[in-house]
């Protein structure tokens, strides 16, 4: 028993007709092939915070700072958007930073992934 045109190349396949609405033609040679540029150690300084931020490890590497400063360097960098807060509040939303830093188990690991100590709980 056979299987029609198996093994045997088979018809060819007829091709659609790409005429109508939904048709798109060729416009023109494409000049620019596709690219993605990745960003290099100076496009990453002028963006805004990576500069800050690498600068705080490189201070605290340096032996400039502590834990609790470079803490307080990002908790600066975290809440430096919070301009219209009174500075009451601000200081509130900045100590919730601190302790969390310090209590969430994730935060935590990346302060001491960072600075090789885990940062110590506030006290009020």
């Amino acid at each position: 028993m056979g299987i029609d045109r198996i093994g045997k190349g088979g018809a060819p396949h007829a091709t659609p007709e790409t005429q109508g609405p939904g048709s798109v033609e060729k416009k023109g040679s494409v000049e620019e092939a596709f690219s993605v540029e990745r960003p290099d150690a100076t496009n990453r300084a002028a963006q805004p915070g990576a500069a800050q931020g690498s600068e705080a490890l490189a201070r605290l590497r340096a032996g400039e700072l502590d834990v609790e400063g470079y803490v307080e360097l990002k908790v600066d960098e975290a809440t430096r958007g919070l301009e219209g807060l009174s500075p009451s509040e601000l200081d509130d939303v900045k100590k919730v930073l601190r302790d969390r830093m310090a209590t969430d188990p994730g935060l935590s690991d990346l302060v001491r992934t960072a600075t090789g100590r885990t940062p110590e709980i506030p006290e009020d």
